[in-house]
């Protein structure tokens, strides 16, 4: 029980950590700024509120994926990477990707803004199932 709870604190850091220094970056922040003016984007406020917010929305996602994890670790693989890698596999399949597809079907998103937060979601997927495979 102490390592689910251990690896839910160290995965919900690294996924916000991750996505912290991901999207915020010179290069990506410009990028993903420049399209905050569009209708179909909604602006969060500065604040610590908003800080808040993001990272109780990243610790649920985490605990959930947590208990997904001890239940299908078995067949994911030997080696941490294979596990950790595949978990992240399967977070991308079933968060990510359909996100997108309901984005791009039925939304006005910005295509630009939509392709990096699947980059990011991507690696942060990956980071998060390599503390699991690592800690549970």
């Amino acid at each position: 029980m102490a390592d689910t709870i251990i690896s839910i604190g160290v995965g919900t850091a690294a996924w916000f950590l991750v996505a912290g220094a991901l999207f915020f970056n010179p290069l990506v922040g410009r990028v993903y700024r420049r399209q905050e003016g569009h209708p179909a984007v909604r602006a969060l406020p500065p604040g610590p509120g908003t800080l808040g917010t993001i990272i109780a929305a990243v610790f649920a996602q985490t605990v959930l994926w947590a208990g997904v994890y001890l239940l299908v670790e078995p067949v994911l693989g030997d080696t941490v990477l294979d596990k950790g890698l595949r978990f992240g596999g399967i977070l991308v399949v079933t968060k990510m990707i359909p996100r997108d597809i309901d984005r791009l079907l039925l939304t006005t998103y910005p295509k630009g803004r939509m392709a990096i937060e699947l980059v990011i979601g991507c690696v942060c997927a990956a980071v998060t199932g390599l503390v699991f495979a690592w800690l549970l």
